[in-house]
């Protein structure tokens, strides 16, 4: 038996979330996804989670994601405490430290890249949504449930943005119940930035920290990558089976693990941020629960940290492919009559 689908959750996984556009393209030919009202995810799932809430025609939402350059987003910007460094003073110390911005940023602020080019990305994609004679950004969670104040006063579906407390050593969910007045770009920039590889964020906000002392963020996906049991609590009125909502859907990656030579601090780095991921893919799989309500997407031994592509290139290609394919397969697995 099917119930509608209500809330969607996108599992993190750096660049394999191209995939996710055709889950979204699949699911919105069958007429599913136009019956969405919640949509969450961690790290690259909640930047799917965020474009889909704006509540677009697909081919809209799709142009919104293409147009996010992989390969600006792990940026070696400046760092502003540098400036002043004369160059020929920079280049010297580079000879001993390597990179001088990176590594300054990874002693400073906890990352080796920045995430700034992001940040402005994804600000500028929520400002196109809102009508500017009305409200003037930054948009916030609040903002995201009026419609009054977005273009054609379309409503958004509810979002939920999954972030790491460092500071805290928990999990948070950044949404309009929790943070209302959070910058929405802010919380998915959080949830996106893969600790050690990505600048961590601080934040002094008392809302979000219920302190006046300044929290470190980070990758959502740390603490929780797949939040596939947020819709389960009992104050949600959906259809539960055995426990958890039946009215959820989630998308979750299934890769290739291979041996992989680590030859610098990046790439160990690299491959521990991708070691945290593996280990709740394994956890989530193990759960006949969430299993059943989950499109498992195969992505061959394609790294979720490789920046190096382009919309419609071979690897981009694939992934979109394979998430079309694993959404068709789930629902005729399930005899689902579309």
């Amino acid at each position: 038996m099917f119930y509608t689908i209500k809330n969607l959750v996108f599992e993190g996984g750096g660049v394999l979330g191209i995939a996710y556009l055709g889950v979204l393209d699949f699911l919105t030919q069958c007429g599913i996804l136009q019956k969405v009202n919640r949509v969450a995810g961690a790290s690259a799932g909640a930047i799917t989670a965020c474009i889909t809430s704006f509540n677009l025609p697909f081919e809209e939402l799709k142009e919104i994601a293409d147009s996010l350059d992989y390969r600006k987003i792990p940026e070696k910007e400046e760092h502003p405490d540098l400036k002043n460094i004369p160059g020929p003073v920079k280049k010297e110390w580079e000879k001993v430290f390597g990179d001088l911005d990176c590594t300054y940023r990874l002693i400073t602020d906890y990352g080796w890249y920045s995430s700034q080019y992001f940040y402005h990305w994804i600000q500028e994609q929520i400002s196109y949504q809102f009508d500017k004679s009305k409200k003037l950004p930054p948009y916030t969670f609040a903002d995201f449930k009026d419609p009054g104040i977005h273009k054609g006063n379309r409503p958004f579906l509810d979002l939920y943005v999954i972030g790491t407390d460092i500071s805290s050593r928990m999990s948070k969910v950044f949404s309009y119940e929790t943070t209302p007045n959070m910058e929405v770009a802010e919380a998915v920039r959080i949830s996106m930035s893969i600790p050690l590889f990505f600048e961590a964020i601080k934040v002094t906000d008392y809302e979000i920290n219920r302190h006046p002392l300044l929290n470190i963020f980070s990758d959502g996906g740390v603490t929780r990558n797949y939040p596939i049991n947020l819709f389960d609590a009992i104050n949600i009125q959906e259809q539960f089976l055995y426990g958890v909502n039946a009215q959820t859907l989630g998308a979750r990656f299934r890769s290739e693990i291979k041996y992989t030579e680590i030859t610098s601090f990046l790439g160990f780095i690299t491959n521990l941020v991708l070691t945290f991921l593996q280990v709740q893919q394994d956890m989530y799989r193990n759960s006949p629960a969430d299993a059943a309500r989950s499109i498992e997407i195969y992505t061959n031994d394609i790294s979720a940290v490789d920046f190096n592509i382009s919309p419609n290139d071979q690897t981009y290609r694939f992934l979109y492919q394979q998430g079309y394919a694993a959404a068709n397969n789930y629902f005729k697995s399930r005899n689902y009559l579309i």
